[in-house]
């Protein structure tokens, strides 16, 4: 009866090992799983916030490749005036810093687009932009299957993004600048000629992009499939560890009326007969 008042108290069938041992072992271990898949869980929230920002930045930078594209555009008309064709050059030195700082975007205090290392990108003193970083992949374990990489790195040996492996003069920063001075120039040989690399450039970010996005299909599909485990072993073990609580008060009341029943036969018993009165 002690063991049905500790099971309602409780709310569990199971309150000392010794009640039943097998099914609490395999609680036990349903236990473990859950905590095994509660860690995938908080990794795969990590791969995602790595996988937002990369994400992100790099839609900023697309958005920013497109502003270039149409200032090449625009420079290559007849009729702009100087201070028209100044304005868009020094449009382009400012796009071209603010790709730099986007390339230089941390997440968690670690280089988003830089690998291991500890910046993305570094610039000269006379304005010349290289790549600073490595390729090393910032990899995720979000399930017990799945293993991942959740970022991009600029470089040539990685994804460059930034197209540092495409040969002198041909990553972002140089064709930037590279058209920029033609523009100020006139020199509309010039401006043409690196309209491909620029498109090339834009290419690679977009492909960046898709691996970013490919990489967070898998992780949302891992992440739900986490969710789902998680309430089929929680199901599972409570099948196991709690109590019905109606059962175990219908058995409680049970065993109250037996040993009821077993007190009131044993005080009978122990009643004086009429022999013991006579003596």
């Amino acid at each position: 009866m002690q063991r049905y008042q500790r099971q309602i108290a409780a709310g569990k069938s199971i309150t000392h090992w010794s009640d039943e041992a097998p099914t609490a072992t395999a609680a036990e271990r349903y236990r473990a799983v859950e905590a095994n898949w509660t860690s995938f869980q908080r990794i795969g929230t990590d791969a995602k916030g790595w996988l937002a920002a990369a994400d992100g930045t790099m839609q900023s930078m697309s958005s920013l490749m497109t502003r270039v594209k149409e200032i090449a555009v625009s420079s290559q008309n007849g009729g702009l005036s100087d201070s028209s064709r100044t304005a868009l050059a020094d449009e382009l030195d400012q796009l071209r810093t603010e790709l730099r700082d986007m390339g230089n975007t941390e997440h968690l205090g670690r280089s988003l687009f830089g690998g291991f290392g500890a910046k993305a990108l570094a610039t000269s003193s006379t304005g010349v932009v290289t790549y600073s970083g490595d390729d090393g992949q910032v990899s995720r374990q979000v399930s017990p299957t799945i293993t991942l990489g959740v970022n991009v790195t600029g470089a040539s040996s990685g994804d460059d993004i930034f197209g540092f492996g495409k040969g002198p003069g041909q990553d972002a920063f140089s064709l930037l600048r590279t058209l920029s001075t033609a523009i100020r120039a006139k020199d509309s040989a010039t401006v043409s000629a690196t309209q491909d690399g620029i498109q090339a450039r834009h290419s690679d970010i977009l492909r960046g992009l898709a691996k970013i996005g490919t990489s967070t299909n898998r992780v949302e599909t891992a992440y739900a499939a986490g969710d789902v485990a998680l309430q089929d072993l929680a199901t599972s073990r409570s099948v196991l560890e709690d109590v019905d609580l109606a059962k175990a008060v219908l058995e409680m009341n049970s065993a109250q009326a037996g040993y009821t029943a077993a007190l009131g036969a044993a005080g009978r018993a122990n009643l004086p007969s009429l022999a013991d009165f006579l003596h």
